[in-house]
């Protein structure tokens, strides 16, 4: 949607001058022969009448040509938006064990950005979901695998709660704990944090 609007607003100066064009062509076009006559200008009138026309066509056609691309480019932004917003929802529902560990990592070590790498399955299916979003434009090669940060995105956040990632509602006992740490992914234990205090 900020694109779209960037867009107008670098598109507003030729359509507003378009739009002044259209409206003072309209004008003089279907203005009251009598005023035309009081005027004075029946014969520049008469001389020009076919400019204006052409002149009005083509402002109008400028102008409806930008609302039918204005109104395609949002409706199909919206559509978009949805189909992800959809596919989010449904990757929530069907999270599986790793997937949810990977989840609960930034909860465990209590950060908004994790490094993760992209050849792992559990990640890539998070990010091409819409689950998990790149948090910076750069990315970090390390040895063969390539590491990518990521943080939940701000829509799915509101849905992963602590039942949907697997977590205990309170304080941990010794087996949950123990539980936690074993499903963990190797790949996300840089920077352990530790369950229990």
């Amino acid at each position: 949607m900020m694109q779209l609007i960037q867009r107008v607003k670098d598109q507003q100066g030729i359509t507003l001058t378009m739009a002044w064009m259209c409206i003072a062509c309209a004008t003089l076009l279907v203005a009251p022969v009598s005023i035309v006559q009081l005027s004075g200008i029946t014969e520049w009138s008469q001389l020009y009448t076919p400019y204006i026309w052409i002149l009005a066509l083509l402002t109008g056609s400028f102008l409806i040509t930008s609302v039918v691309n204005w109104l395609f480019t949002y409706f199909k932004q919206e559509y978009c938006n949805r189909r992800e917003s959809s596919c989010r929802n449904m990757m929530i529902r069907r999270l599986d064990f790793e997937e949810k560990a990977i989840l609960r990592e930034f909860i465990i070590q209590r950060k908004n950005v994790l490094a993760l790498p992209m050849r792992e399955l559990a990640v890539s299916n998070l990010l091409e979901s819409g689950v998990l979003v790149p948090a910076y434009e750069t990315q970090e090669i390390k040895g063969s695998a390539r590491i990518i940060k990521l943080s939940i995105a701000v829509d799915a956040r509101e849905q992963l709660t602590h039942k949907v990632l697997g977590l205990p509602v309170g304080k941990l006992t010794e087996e949950e704990a123990s539980q936690l740490k074993a499903a963990r992914p190797d790949y996300a234990r840089s920077n352990y944090i530790p369950l229990r205090d």
